[in-house]
């Protein structure tokens, strides 16, 4: 009898047991099961990394490809010159194993990767800056077909995309071009770094005379540019963060006038943000009393 009772006892702790046992390792293969599709999905976001040489690109690219499959970096930090940038080899390390590189032409610091893919996008410009709202809507059109190209399994949401885009860039520009013509700024003339004439006339402004970057800046240079800005009764000048933000300083302080520093690449805010801010800040330099 008593061992009739040990046996039973026995059988029942052992098939507790067991039951226990398969419970967990149900359990820890559905986690497994679990983690291995949360790795494909998060595999399947990046499947596609695009990498670009500056963020007027990342952004643009980033507003026409489907949010799903791709993933858009800068290698530019918005406020530096391509110049003068020093590419890393982190920077060639992440454009080797892009599935895209995207380049505006002439990137200095793009060529001294050396990348020489197949899988590589030059775009001209064109002579544009991309900055002023007409040539951002340029661009992004000739972006959207040669991604379409590129990616045809995914032509139709590029191209609905870029119609988006470009309605948001077109609704925020006549918002800024209305704002401008309230401050009635409108026509008057300014001195600027020629990496900002096309912005400056696109807000409405007459850029009278236009310079290059600082070390093409002689004494002779900065006397001539001060007299064409004192005979056109100039009221601003503007210089180019990227380029050289105290290029003009000189000219503005020679003419007692106020003196302005703007970007030509998009801050981490995004394209409309950066406009924005550029023309809010020649709107409140211009009306200062």
């Amino acid at each position: 009898m008593k061992r009739r009772y040990r046996l039973a006892t026995y059988l029942k702790t052992y098939t507790g047991t067991m039951a226990a046992l398969i419970i967990g390792a149900a359990a820890l293969l559905s986690l497994c099961a679990g983690c291995s599709d949360k790795a494909v999905e998060g595999k399947a976001e990046v499947t596609n990394r695009i990498i670009t040489s500056d963020t007027i690109l990342s952004g643009m690219i980033g507003s026409l490809l489907p949010a799903h499959g791709y993933v858009v970096e800068a290698i530019l930090p918005p406020g530096q010159c391509p110049g003068h940038y020093d590419v890393k080899l982190s920077d060639i390390e992440k454009m080797k194993k892009a599935a895209l590189t995207v380049s505006f032409k002439g990137m200095p610091f793009m060529e001294k990767a050396g990348t020489e893919r197949k899988a590589q996008l030059i775009v001209d410009a064109d002579g544009r800056n991309w900055m002023a709202p007409d040539s951002y809507v340029y661009g992004l059109a000739l972006l959207a077909d040669e991604l379409s190209k590129r990616f045809p399994e995914d032509k139709a949401t590029i191209m609905a995309r870029k119609e988006q885009a470009i309605r948001e860039v077109r609704v925020e520009a006549d918002l800024l071009r209305e704002k401008i013509r309230r401050a009635g700024i409108v026509g008057k003339s300014v001195v600027a770094s020629s990496m900002q004439k096309e912005p400056l006339e696109w807000m409405g402004f007459d850029v009278v005379a236009e310079y290059g970057r600082p070390e093409a800046m002689s004494a002779r240079e900065v006397v001539r540019l001060a007299k064409i800005a004192r005979d056109r009764h100039a009221t601003l000048v503007v210089d180019n963060l990227q380029s050289g933000p105290q290029t003009g300083k000189g000219i503005a302080e020679t003419l007692e006038i106020p003196h302005v520093i703007l970007s030509n690449f998009p801050s981490e805010r995004g394209y409309i943000a950066t406009l924005s801010q550029n023309v809010d800040t020649v709107i409140t330099a211009v009306t200062r009393k």
